[in-house]
Parts: structure tokens; C-alpha cells; sequence
């Protein structure tokens, strides 16, 4: 009902407003599975789930190891499912223009009305609509079926999601109206250009006024132009027209300022179409001795490239957990955003232009098959002209986008023609790629090649240079080693990195995830807080050359925030999820790199210190380096009250940071930051006992006073001072009070892979955890209620035990909450009858504590937690180790061959061993972010002298093959030797195979690329 009255008055205002968009998310029907039938209107979707949009089906799943989206996707469900939503057809739109629209679905989706296909999208990340007057015109009621096919896995080489992930319109307009995308507005000085396309969609030719006016931030008319148009029968008509502003607000990104563009189509007195467009005054030239020029102000990209999802949000991001990550970046120093590695969701670009962010807008990954199933492969030379055509067109009015990019890590002749594409539909901005096809790039944009030592220096200055994905470094917040680590090893041909010396002559820290015996495989590794971890070289290096080097026109680490995928290449994969390349973490968590760059790039004054002061397993004395990251003049730090001195930030990246070598012993850290003399910026931490209790706050916005809304909540874990637990790790529950729900939970860690959907408890990672709240269109107080069991799970220093619960109120009142818990220590279910809590209490080592939580006499929490030598982190683990492994066979793709685990000597968890199978293979994945070349394969196996002499097998490397034979060896499956061979490696993704030709006899453990 309240659905149709909004219909009802959307169609009374059609006659002054011309046109309208109507919000068409709520109240869909989903199902999983494919149904055939449910495109025809029948009763199929009663049993259905019924949702609003958007919506990404994928993260509600469960994360398992065998999930065929895999490492690649992040090992979440996929599949196939449909929407359905039947609607009455309101009396005001029959002798309308009625469109139904999708802001974005992943992916191959198909759409139909009351049985009538429209049409097929392949492409995941593109907004489209299909007409639907005729249907509206004969029809009272109208069901509307959406099939999305993303079965067929891997589908791209990142989290995509699956489902209607965007939001979805009608959009009602007059039978002569201005269609989507019919405006393209651009500015040169005072001067506003504008295009305008006119639809006539009735049976004769028609005269209209055009009347454009540009308004203010203030809503004031500051410029006006009518011109007369004639349109015939079904033809879109282009008309331009040129507006002065007299002294125009110009748009930076520190002043983002907006104009209006108000576009009215007046037929026979009357004003039937009126469309809205926002767009800012400013000119861009880009030169290749300086790089970027806005308003003749000559100015650094500093970048970050980021992917569509949110973590324990998935690919469908609300709007206002969407801004809070812009601002998050904006707040780091952050003032440009590379799209990868495809276009983002409109309300993005609408948040950059109002945030004063600059947008790489990018279209695509690859112009042929990269992951298995991927657009590249199956979808581009048929689409990708209509595919960049819409994409361009919808977003080319936004100030904020300042260059387009067509591709990342891909080749081919087609490049030419992308690029001219571009020109066609908007000849004022530049065209890049990410190391694709560069001949034909406007702009050279290059990845990690870019990172290389010497190719700064070397580099030719005819076009202007872009580092469109560098730099590469990883870090897990709140992990520490204080030696330097490579992902490929120092020193490295393939890579040359350059040299970065360890911190400290042996390592300091030894608590990890898990211990050598725990990884299976060698990339699973937490990498370092500090910014020692690297492909190449490190953030403070890139931060140096790009300040420095004046024809260094941007960079874009790879990335802003963590994202989902990509978990097997650089991170071994099972049982990690997740990419952990950001400065922020999967929860909206900041890593110690986001102070880094904030003290570089932004000028509000802040001290950051790194590491934590709290060390239950060192020895008292051992030298931490202690670093402050600061943008003051001075910094002095302080010790338990005494000065260790005052450091001055450099402008070496050595001397970015301010450094102490401190022994440590607990107490308090400070630092204090001074410019001319004075205070400007002070933090201080402390070193923490064994958690004693949790603490709930909201990060960003609160919950809004009515209606349906979201919001972020941060529970830390402290000891009993109050003091911030840097190890939490114990099991935090929740309880929602009032028209509200869970919607996720997550906590930021790349290996946690409990479901995040509705979830109703999470354990804590490095003290953290995030819990999403969903309020619902009815009104009310909410409040959440979370508690948990504290302690030390190994006793490493206390084996005392704490059970908090902390009431938040998150709108409205605090509701009235009578409180209880009762424990047992013996593995019983706790009841009334048990221990009431009312004080920490001790316990020894393989105790399982339970708690019941009682809110009002109600239960509502029956916790468990667990305190044993082979629970949570391990405190003795072994250093990183110092030369990286090899890719191990048995987590490839193996097909016609099996794993063995018959023998010895082997490494990882096992082999292949193709049997009596010729034609079995073993197939590899390789990422080169580096540049094109010869490189050389190293082949781990083992081949039997009883079968024959040699073995032959098949190499291919993308499309190129060749047949290799293998001496076979004594001792088969226990003696294993290395088969050298150089190879042609493409940027971005490689596929190695490896086939037997004959039967009998080979094992093959592992490859390694050099």
C-alpha cells in the first residue's frame, strides 16, 4: 500500500517535474537455483525470500574451502538465482515513457516483464535500462523476473559478489524528455558547454523550447540559455549550447564547490521534462615535465585503487558505509581513486564530486580471458563497444572524474580502438590503462613494473607518467616483525627491488597466527606493521619519488582498503580470504601504514606511534624500534614520564618516520609533537593486562531518528584499567534491542572464515571486532547488547578469566536492562542454578568456561570460550622464511591426476601423480605484475627409471607449447629433482600447464618462477 501511494504521487508530479525516478528496491522475491519458469507470471516466488535491494547473495553464504569461486573470489558460493516483483500500473503512467533501470547486477543478467524478455547484460559492472511503455500502456500489473548467471567460477580474479548489488529504478518520463545520459556538460574558464539530446516518442514531429539554466550552491540562477528544437518521429535530437559564469567557484578537491545544470524541455507552454545534472568548474591539462594541472594549479594524484566490495558487506555497499570509507581516504591524505578494476556504483562518483576526490575511472580488467570465466573471455568483442558507450556517457559529467582507463595488465591491438572510442564520446579527458597496450595510451600508466629500481630514472618523458598500481605492500594490523621481508626474496632479477636493511639484527617478535607446521603453504604469511614488507620497495619510498620527481604525475597503491579474493597468488590461500594489500582493513579498521600517509599528505597536525607497548612474552629490556609517524616539526617521546628525546621527520624515506630504538618495559609510551615550540599533537599507550572487558562505540554516523538506515559499531577489548588489549582474540556475542538486525559481523582478519550474514557472534582479531546494525522502517528505541568471556587463551601471563556485557544505545533511550550471568567451568550449559558472576575468577589450562546472559529474565547469550595451549595465537612461532617457496602443485588446478601423499621428501602437503592417466595435467595460476619477458620455470619431480629412461610432457604458458623431456631417477617418490626451462611471460595473468604424454611414473611437486 505504501508503495502505491508513492506511485500514486510520483505520477501527480510528473506535470511540473517532468520526470521521475522512483526508488524500486523494496519488497523483491529471491530464490537460489535456476527456475526457467519464473520469467512467466505465475505464483513460483510465494515461498520465496523476500528482500530489499541491493543485494549480493555471494557474502551471505558461508565460506568453504571447495566453494568453486576459490581463492580467485574468495571461496564464497555463487550459482545462479532470481528476483521477481509484481507491481500494480498507476493510471498517470499509461500515456508515458516508462523505463525500468539497474544501477548494476553481477553478472549475465536477463530481464522480463509479464514473460516478455527485454534483453541480457553479460557484463557485471555496468548500469543499463529496458523500455517498457508498451507493456505499461496494456497492462495493469506488471511482474518483473531478473536471472543472474554467475555459475560458471572463476569469473573474475577478485570478489565480485552475485546478484542485483545496485540499486534498480522506474524511471517515468514524458514521450518527449531528455533520456539518460543525454547530457554532457563540460566547462573551459566561465565557459559552460553543454549537449543536450531530445527523445520524441510520439507519432509526429514536434516542436519544443529547450530552456538551460545553471544555478548555484545557493540555488541562484547564474546563467541561461533557451534554444528552439525540432525533433521528428522517434528521433533523438542533439542541440548544443554555450553559458557564461560570470566569476565562477572553480572546483578543487579541497573545495569541491557545485553547480547545478537545470535542463527543461517547454512543449506548447508547458514544461513536460526536467532533468538535474551537478558539475563543477574546472580545467584540467595534464604536461609531461609536471604532470597534472587543475585551474592552473599544478597538482599530485595521490592515489589508491580500490574494488567495489566492503568486506562482511560484500559487493552490495550501503550509501553510508560507502561514504565513510571515502572519507576515510580523504582523512588519510588520499585525493585520487583508480575504479579496479571496473566502473563503481553511480552513487560513488556523486560522493567524490561532493568529497573533492579525483576518479581514474576504469573500464575493464582484461580484453581476453584472464580468469576462466571472466567477461574477458567469453563476453568482450561482442560488448565492449555498448558496454564503454553507456559507461562514459553516465559518468563523463562528474568533476570528479578526471581520466579514463581502459584496461589493467592486458594487451592487443584493440587498445587502438578502446582509445578512439573514448575521444568520440568525450574529447576532454585523457585515456590510460594499467600497463595495456601503452603505444596507444594518452597517458602512460604503468603497475608494478613502475616500482622497479632504475625505471623511475630511466624513464622517457614524451607523455605524461601515471603509477597506476604501485606501490605494492602488505600488512595485517597489529602484526610486527622487525625483519625485512620480500615477497619474492632479495635479491630478485625478476623483480629488482631495491635493498632495505632489517630493523633490528634479529627479530624481535614471534607471535603469529599459527606456527611453521600450520602453514600450508608458504606464502601464509602476516606481513609487518611496520612498512617492511614488499614486493619492491616500500610506501615511503613511492610517497619520496612521487614528491620528488617532478614529471612523476601519480600514484595508486594497490589498494585503499583490503578486499575479498585474490587470496591464492600472493597469499597461499585456505585459510586465507582476503587480499591484505590496503591501509585499512576488510572492517573499516585502520592500519598503522593509513598514519604514514596521512603524515605526508595532509597538514592538520597528528603523532601515530607503532608499535603497541604491550609484550606479555618479551624479555624485559629487548630493543623495539619504536616509530612516530608525524607531520609536526618535532616530535619527542617519552618513557614512563622520562624523555627519550626530540626526532625531526625527514624527507628521505628513512627519515619519514621518527625513531627510537626503546628496551622495552611495560608502562607508557607518549609522544608529543610540537610546532614553533608548541603542542600541537600528543598520543599515549600503555601497556595492557590480560582482557578484563569490552567497549562499544559507534565509528561514523549514527543510526538516523526514523526509517531504514545502518550503522558501524567498534568493540575493543581492554583489560580492567580500561586499557586498549592489543591481542584480543576472544569471542565477542551481540543481541539487537528494537526494530533492528544484525545485517554482518567481521573483525578485519584475512583467515577468518566464519559467515558474516546475521551473524551473532565473532570472535576478536588483534582487539578488534565490527558489528553492522540494520534498523527497519519502523520507529523505536535501539539499542545492541554485546558480552563476552576475556582472558588470555594460552595464558601467557594470566590465567584469569572476566565475562563483560556492555549495552549501547544506538537510538532512542537506553531501555531498561535488568542484567545476569551465570558460569560453569566443567563444559556443563550453564543455567540459573550455576555460579552467578560477579568477579573475575581463575582458571586453569584446558578449561572450557560457559556463560548464560540473561537480559531481563530472557536468555539471551549462552557463550563459550576456551583456554588451552592449542587455542589462538601462537606466542614461539619461527621467523618468516628466508627464501620463499615454490607454488605447490597440489593446490593447482589438477585434472585426469591425483594428490599422493605416498613417499618423502616432498614439499607442502603433497604431490601429483598423474598414475596411468597420459593427458592428466596440472595447470598453474601466475600473476606478473611486472613487465613482459623471459623468465625461467623451475619444475619440481619425480619420474620412475623403472617405467622408461625419460618422460615427456607438454608445457604450455598461455597459448605457446612445447614438449619437454624429463630424465626420470632412482628412487622414485622419495629422490626429487628441478627441470629448468625459460619461457615468455604476458603482463598480468598467466596460465601454466603441465601435461603427461605418457602414462606411468611422474609425479610433479611443485613450480617456482624466476
Amino acid at each position: 500500500m505504501r508503495k502505491l501511494f508513492l506511485f500514486f504521487l510520483m505520477s501527480l508530479s510528473l506535470g511540473i517535474n517532468g520526470q521521475t525516478n522512483i526508488d524500486f528496491n523494496e519488497n523483491w522475491k529471491f530464490s537460489l537455483g535456476d527456475f526457467p519458469e519464473a520469467k512467466s507470471v505465475t505464483d513460483i516466488d510465494k515461498d520465496w525470500r523476500t528482500l530489499d535491494l541491493p543485494h549480493d547473495w555471494s557474502i551471505e553464504g558461508e565460506y568453504k574451502k571447495n566453494n568453486p569461486m576459490g581463492g580467485q573470489c574468495g571461496y564464497l558460493p555463487a550459482g545462479i538465482g532470481w528476483y521477481r516483483k509484481t507491481i500494480k500500473v498507476p493510471d498517470g503512467w499509461k500515456d508515458k515513457y516508462i523505463e525500468i533501470a539497474f544501477d548494476g547486477i553481477f553478472m549475465n543478467s536477463t530481464v522480463w516483464a509479464n514473460g516478455q524478455k527485454l534483453g541480457h547484460r553479460p557484463y557485471g559492472w555496468i548500469s543499463f535500462g529496458y523500455d517498457i511503455s508498451n507493456l505499461v500502456s496494456n497492462s495493469d500489473s506488471i511482474t518483473f523476473a531478473v536471472r543472474v548467471d554467475n555459475d560458471k567460477q572463476p569469473s573474475a580474479r577478485w570478489y565480485t559478489g552475485s546478484g542485483i548489488y545496485a540499486n534498480t529504478w522506474i524511471r517515468v518520463k514524458n514521450k518527449i524528455h531528455i533520456p539518460d545520459s543525454g547530457i554532457f556538460v563540460r566547462t573551459n574558464g566561465n565557459k559552460v558547454i553543454v549537449d543536450t539530446e531530445i527523445k520524441n516518442t510520439l507519432s509526429s514531429k514536434q516542436n519544443a523550447l529547450l530552456i538551460t539554466s545553471v544555478r548555484d550552491a545557493g540555488g541562484k540562477v547564474v546563467s541561461k540559455h533557451k534554444q528552439r528544437v525540432k525533433a521528428g518521429k522517434d528521433e533523438i535530437k542533439k542541440t548544443s549550447q554555450d553559458l557564461i559564469i560570470n566569476n565562477p567557484n572553480l572546483w578543487y578537491p579541497a573545495s569541491p564547490y557545485l553547480y547545478t545544470l537545470i535542463s527543461e524541455i517547454e512543449h506548447n507552454g508547458q514544461v513536460i521534462d526536467k532533468v538535474e545534472t551537478r558539475f563543477g568548474v574546472r580545467d584540467i591539462e595534464w604536461k609531461p615535465e609536471t604532470g597534472m594541472w587543475l585551474n592552473d594549479k599544478n597538482i599530485k594524484l595521490h592515489g589508491v585503487c580500490n574494488h567495489q566490495d566492503a568486506g562482511a558487506l560484500g559487493a552490495a555497499v550501503p550509501d553510508k558505509i560507502l561514504r565513510y570509507r571515502l572519507r576515510q581516504l580523504k582523512d588519510m591524505g588520499v585525493n585520487a581513486i583508480r575504479t579496479a578494476h571496473n566502473p563503481q556504483t553511480p552513487q560513488f562518483y556523486d560522493m567524490c564530486d561532493e568529497m573533492g576526490i579525483l576518479v581514474m575511472n576504469e573500464i575493464f580488467d582484461g580484453w581476453s580471458q584472464k580468469a576462466e570465466h571472466d567477461y574477458g573471455a567469453h563476453a568482450f568483442d561482442k560488448w565492449w563497444n555498448r558496454d564503454l558507450t553507456d559507461w562514459i556517457k553516465r559518468d563523463r559529467n562528474h568533476p570528479s572524474v578526471v581520466i579514463y582507463s581502459v584496461g589493467n595488465e592486458t594487451h592487443g591491438e584493440i587498445g587502438e580502438k578502446l582509445v578512439a572510442r573514448c575521444h568520440e564520446l568525450d574529447p576532454t579527458r585523457p585515456v590510460t590503462s594499467g600497463h595495456s597496450a601503452s603505444e596507444y595510451m594518452d597517458i602512460l600508466g604503468v603497475n608494478g613494473h613502475s616500482e622497479r629500481k632504475g625505471f623511475i630514472q630511466n624513464l622517457e618523458t614524451d607523455r605524461v607518467f601515471v603509477g597506476t598500481e604501485n606501490t605494492h605492500t602488505w600488512q595485517v594490523r597489529g602484526f610486527y616483525r622487525t625483519q625485512t621481508w620480500y615477497r619474492d626474496g632479495y635479491p630478485n632479477e625478476r623483480q629488482m627491488p631495491y635493498y632495505y636493511p632489517d630493523l633490528t639484527e634479529k627479530e624481535v617478535f614471534s607471535y603469529d597466527w599459527t606456527n611453521a607446521a600450520g602453514r600450508k603453504n608458504f606464502k601464509q604469511v602476516f606481513n609487518s606493521s611496520y612498512d617492511n614488507a614488499m614486493v619492491r620497495l616500500t610506501s615511503r619510498q613511492n610517497i619520496q619519488q612521487l614528491r620528488d620527481i617532478s614529471y612523476y604525475a601519480g600514484s595508486f597503491r594497490w589498494t585503499g582498503h583490503d578486499y575479498l579474493g585474490e587470496a591464492s597468488y600472493v597469499h597461499g590461500g585456505w585459510p586465507f580470504k582476503a587480499f591484505m594489500g590496503g591501509a585499512i582493513d576488510l572492517a573499516n579498521f585502520e592500519k598503522d601504514l593509513y598514519y604514514l600517509y596521512q603524515s605526508q599528505w595532509t597538514d592538520e597536525p597528528m603523532v601515530h606511534i607503532l608499535p603497541h607497548w604491550t609484550h606479555p612474552s618479551m624479555e624485559e629490556g629487548t630493543d623495539i624500534p619504536v616509530w612516530v609517524y608525524s607531520n609536526c616539526d618535532e616530535v619527542e617521546l617519552f618513557l614512563n614520564g622520562k624523555s627519550l628525546g626530540k626526532e625531526r621527520p625527514g624527507n628521505n624515506w628513512d627519515e619519514m618516520q621518527c625513531e627510537w630504538m626503546v628496551g622495552w618495559s611495560p608502562g607508557e609510551l607518549k609522544a608529543i609533537g610540537y610546532n614553533d615550540g608548541f603542542v600541537v599533537a600528543e598520543q599515549t599507550i600503555k601497556t595492557a593486562d590480560a582482557p578484563g572487558r569490552i567497549a562499544l562505540s559507534v565509528d561514523g554516523e549514527p543510526l538516523k531518528e526514523r526509517g531504514k538506515d545502518i550503522v558501524q559499531i567498534r568493540v575493543a577489548t581492554l583489560d580492567q584499567k580500561g586499557e586498549f588489549y592489543p591481542y584480543g582474540e576472544n569471542r565477542n556475542y551481540f543481541h539487537v534491542i528494537g526494530p533492528a538486525k544484525i545485517r554482518a559481523l567481521d573483525n578485519g582478519s584475512p583467515i577468518d572464515t566464519e559467515k558474516h550474514f546475521e551473524a551473532t557472534n565473532r570472535i576478536a582479531f588483534f582487539g578488534l571486532a565490527r558489528a553492522y546494525i540494520e534498523s527497519n522502517n519502523e520507529t523505536g528505541n535501539i539499542a545492541l547488547l554485546a558480552s563476552a568471556i576475556l582472558g588470555e587463551k594460552k595464558q601467557i601471563s594470566s590465567d584469569q578469566v572476566s565475562i563483560d556485557v556492555q549495552l549501547l544505545s544506538l537510538r532512542g533511550s537506553i531501555p531498561e536492562a535488568d542484567i545476569e550471568v551465570f558460569y560453569t567451568t566443567d563444559g556443563s550449559l550453564p543455567t540459573v542454578k550455576s555460579m552467578r558472576y560477579t568477579s573475575p575468577f581463575n582458571v586453569s589450562l584446558g578449561t572450557t568456561v560457559k556463560a548464560l546472559v540473561l537480559l531481563n529474565g530472557e536468555a539471551v547469550h549462552i557463550m563459550e570460550e576456551r583456554f588451552a595451549q592449542d587455542e589462538g595465537f601462537v606466542w614461539d612461532a619461527a621467523a618468516y622464511p628466508e627464501v620463499p617457496g615454490a607454488d605447490q602443485a597440489e593446490d593447482a588446478k589438477i585434472e585426469f591426476a591425483g594428490i599422493s601423499v605416498e613417499g618423502s621428501n616432498y614439499n607442502g602437503d603433497g604431490y601429483v601423480y598423474f598414475g596411468r592417466n597420459s593427458g592428466g595435467y596440472v595447470e598453474w595460476y601466475q600473476e606478473n605484475d611486472g613487465s613482459p619477458g623471459t623468465y625461467k620455470l623451475k619444475v619440481r619431480y619425480s619420474a620412475s627409471e623403472w617405467i622408461r629412461d625419460t618422460h615427456k610432457v607438454l608445457l604450455t604458458v598461455n597459448d605457446e607449447s612445447q614438449e619437454l623431456t624429463l630424465p626420470s631417477n632412482k628412487n622414485f617418490r622419495n629422490v626429487w629433482q628441478v627441470y629448468e626451462v625459460k619461457v615468455p611471460l604476458k603482463i598480468g595473468a598467466n596460465t601454466i600447464q603441465l601435461k603427461a604424454l605418457e602414462d606411468g611414473g611422474l609425479c610433479v611437486d611443485e613450480l617456482r618462477v624466476e
